[in-house]
């Protein structure tokens, strides 16, 4: 699928719901798990709020603020009408005096500052319809930019991993360590980085690195989120401060075991329940049961925006079918009694036939200098 495709499936359900012109709108907040549509349609993340103005016969236009924004979406969609201004309301209201508009339909605008949002509240008219759920459903695959985007975040992801077991060190600091991980994944060439790491003998999750210096016997639990051209890509890894001991090294095999187990049901037509329940399956064979739940874990893997970030949660809860390049990671994160809350994931895209796995080596438990 390319973006000429998305917009086609999207022109559909307008024609299907009599719809003239389509305003999705975008916060420019972009986020791992938060919806953009309008990122997801434009294929651009905007400096600040912005539309994208589809039209029924098919022609789009482009609306970024701050206007000093218009130079860098003429270059990273050279090939849509731009207009640029320092604000989004009037600068809408004045395209759509300009054209009898008929029916109009809204993505993202509950989503707006809220005097933004009244303001074009009152410009699209109060009839407008809402049009999220629609437009997330047609678009929950990814495109090939985006794919390919996806696995570029993937490796720099493998490669930040790799230098963090290379400098990390006992008497090092989290945050020294986070800050670290965080300038060489955006030497890579990552626009963001979303990092969660700390350390600790016996952890209870994993959330902001601290101050504390990194002691033997510690855990790293990282989580390693970064960005490329606006598409994330997460991989999950545990690493021991010193040589791991052998209760930690049997757990980690059980939760990698899981993680397979999920991910290798995965193919088109099967429901992320299913994945998340050949998870739970085997730590409940392990005698795990009890900890397949909250407080223990939140949910076994998720969908990565900063568009559509189907199929969501995976979740033992969800029943979305998954369709053909949805593109989400698998972890079995968990709190287990006998080591702490280890980390455990990897990303993957649906497949015509099955799975594709994104990242090159699956998680294993690492060791970093004493």
């Amino acid at each position: 699928m390319n973006r000429a495709d998305r917009i086609e499936c999207v022109l559909r359900r307008m024609a299907a719901e009599r719809i003239d012109t389509l305003v999705a709108l975008s916060n420019a907040k972009h986020h791992l798990a938060r919806v953009n549509l309008a990122a997801h349609l434009m294929g651009y993340r905007a400096f600040g709020e912005s539309a994208l103005v589809l039209r029924a016969d098919g022609t789009e236009r482009l609306v970024v603020t701050p206007a000093y924004d218009a130079e860098r979406a003429a270059l990273r969609r050279p090939e849509m009408p731009l207009t640029a201004s320092d604000d989004l309301a009037a600068a809408l209201a004045e395209l759509l005096r300009q054209r009898a508009t008929g029916r109009i339909a809204t993505t993202g605008l509950s989503a707006l500052p809220h005097d933004l949002a009244i303001r074009l509240l009152d410009i699209v008219g109060k009839d407008a319809l809402p049009f999220d759920n629609t437009v997330n459903a047609v678009t929950a695959p990814k495109t090939d930019e985006e794919i390919a985007n996806a696995r570029k975040a993937v490796a720099i992801a493998e490669r930040t991993h790799e230098h963090m077991l290379a400098v990390a060190r006992a008497g090092m600091r989290e945050c020294d360590l986070a800050v670290e991980m965080n300038l060489y994944a955006k030497g890579l060439g990552a626009n963001d980085n979303f990092l969660m790491l700390s350390g600790g003998p016996h952890q209870y999750g994993v959330g902001a690195s601290s101050n504390r210096p990194l002691e033997r016997g510690d855990v790293i639990i990282a989580e390693s989120t970064p960005a490329y051209d606006g598409q994330f890509g997460q991989i999950c890894r545990t690493a021991s401060v010193g040589p791991p001991s052998n209760v930690l090294a049997e757990k980690y095999g059980l939760l990698v075991r899981a993680m397979t187990a999920g991910i290798e049901v995965i193919r088109p037509g099967v429901e992320v329940s299913d994945v998340a329940g050949a998870i739970d399956a085997v730590m409940t064979d392990a005698g795990y049961e009890k900890y397949n739940r909250p407080p223990y874990l939140n949910r076994r893997g998720h969908g990565m925006g900063t568009g559509s970030i189907a199929p969501g949660d995976i979740a033992i809860d969800n029943h979305t079918i998954l369709e053909k390049d949805m593109v989400f990671v698998v972890h079995p994160n968990q709190y287990l009694p006998e080591t702490g809350y280890l980390l455990c994931g990897e990303p993957v895209r649906v497949t015509a036939t099955g799975f594709e796995s994104l990242s090159k080596k699956w998680a294993e438990l690492s060791a970093v200098e004493a």
